[in-house]
């Protein structure tokens, strides 16, 4: 994969309730993005994002995965977080080093817990967002009833951008809000114009009607101009949407279908459209030489830094640290200083990761997402700069493992094996815990959930 400068990437995590069809959304981006050469699915276990053996017996997320996905001259680096909530901790490490996120909502079952949790996140890191409704393919998908469900639990800034035709019950196609067009799909996802059907002329209304009023409130010359009954233009409302997304005072909503490729080709469209760059946001961390605070903010002229914010240690591909840069350009060859455990650091070889996949780059630039193999003092939540500037950045907040069971090894003289697996296992997973109970000669291991725990055991 070529490098990319920093106005030329997207990190955008996708977020939303167990089962909602992120991963499947991941794997349609993926094949139109020239990833993969056939579409993959979570029922035969061979998608992109979900290669950990027990994801694929199980037929979930456990892990967040990193997709990335070259959309015509930008890269949408794809963060594919667990809905689940026993793996709370693996969105909010995959939250924090995004700049954006999509919200997928699964069209047969409506507005969930995990949709509330996937906003309640992206407050916590004032995430632009956009709402992703999938299974439009569905008989008893309703986009009407769950447009209306978001705008009572989120306001108005909720904004159907698309929303489907359907002729003799099937989704054929979509109408763009923006456009006031029609478009019928065709093979793999492609499309073309198509007039819209007469019964969906009052939905175009209001839904335009509920777009403007969203674009009208972002400023006073464009509410004055909407009181006069004046038009926008489909470039003020395109303009207006994407200073309005990034501040997150527009939460567009779009739908699809990803097992039929639909959809999808405008939603990469819309993020790279819509959804900032990572030098629109912002980064600080502490000069610990001096004591002043380091403003990265995403700039490549600024010396290098970057923020560990997971670690992967599986069997079959090694231990990488996934970084994000926060600063500068981070090379191969460079030495690299771990502030908090005073120690020096050679990537030697730095890479993009296409979820179990390492693909070697040559350098990554500030805002970027990449891995580094086998950092032998990094652990997440460090950071990684130079002696000259050591930069340290604060810590993800990561929720408190509750739920606890005793364990014992299954036969004796494993103790030291499983310790050593237990030991590996917590430098991935920061909600896993094992504690001592000494007063009841007991070692008790702490987790999210029952899930959770059941998962770590096998």
């Amino acid at each position: 994969m070529k490098v990319y400068t920093t106005d030329r990437i997207r990190n955008v995590v996708l977020l939303g309730h167990g089962g909602s069809g992120k991963t499947s959304l991941v794997e349609a981006m993926a094949y139109l993005g020239g990833i993969t050469s056939r579409l993959g699915n979570v029922t035969d276990g061979n998608t992109i994002s979900d290669f950990d053996k027990e994801e694929i017996k199980r037929k979930f997320s456990i892990s967040t995965s990193l997709v990335p996905i070259a959309w015509g001259d930008v890269k949408v680096n794809i963060l594919d977080a667990p809905g689940y909530f026993d793996f709370v901790g693996e969105a909010e490490e995959a939250a924090a080093a995004a700049d954006a996120a999509v919200i997928v909502v699964n069209g047969k079952n409506g507005v969930e817990v995990g949709t509330l949790k996937a906003w309640a996140l992206c407050e916590k890191y004032s995430l632009p967002r956009m709402i992703f409704i999938t299974n439009m393919d569905f008989d008893n998908a309703s986009f009407r009833k769950i447009t209306e469900d978001l705008t009572e639990q989120f306001g108005k800034k909720i904004a159907p951008i698309h929303f489907p035709i359907r002729e003799n019950e099937k989704f054929t196609g979509y109408v763009n809000v923006v456009k006031k067009a029609g478009r019928k799909w065709l093979e793999k996802g492609q499309k073309e114009e198509c007039p819209i059907p007469e019964y969906l002329d009052e939905y175009l209304e209001k839904y335009r009607e509920t777009l403007l009023e969203a674009v009208a409130e972002t400023s006073e010359e464009f509410m004055d101009r909407y009181f006069a009954g004046e038009e926008f233009s489909v470039h003020e409302i395109m303009m207006a949407l994407t200073r309005n997304v990034s501040s997150g005072d527009i939460v567009p909503v779009a739908m699809g279908s990803p097992v039929q490729l639909r959809g999808v080709a405008n939603l990469l469209d819309d993020i790279v459209q819509y959804f900032p760059s990572p030098d629109k946001r912002s980064v600080a961390g502490i000069n610990t030489k001096t004591n002043e605070i380091f403003e990265a903010n995403y700039d490549f002229a600024k010396a290098k830094s970057a923020y560990v914010f997971k670690t992967i240690v599986d069997p079959f591909i090694g231990k990488y640290s996934l970084i994000k840069v926060c600063s500068g350009v981070i090379k191969g060859e460079d030495t690299l200083y771990n502030p908090t455990k005073d120690a020096d650091e050679k990537p030697g070889k730095i890479y993009v990761l296409q979820g179990g996949k390492p693909i070697e780059v040559p350098e990554l630039h500030a805002g970027d997402i990449g891995a580094i193999a086998k950092l032998n003092t990094v652990a997440t939540g460090d950071t990684l700069s130079t002696r000259t500037t050591p930069v340290v950045f604060g810590k993800t907040e990561i929720s408190v493992p509750y739920t606890c069971k005793r364990y014992k090894t299954v036969n004796k003289g494993d103790e030291d094996k499983v310790s050593q697996a237990l030991s590996r296992m917590m430098q991935e997973d920061q909600t896993l815990r094992i504690e001592n109970d000494s007063a009841n000669r007991q070692t008790l291991m702490y987790g999210i959930g029952e899930q959770h725990l059941d998962i770590v055991c096998s």
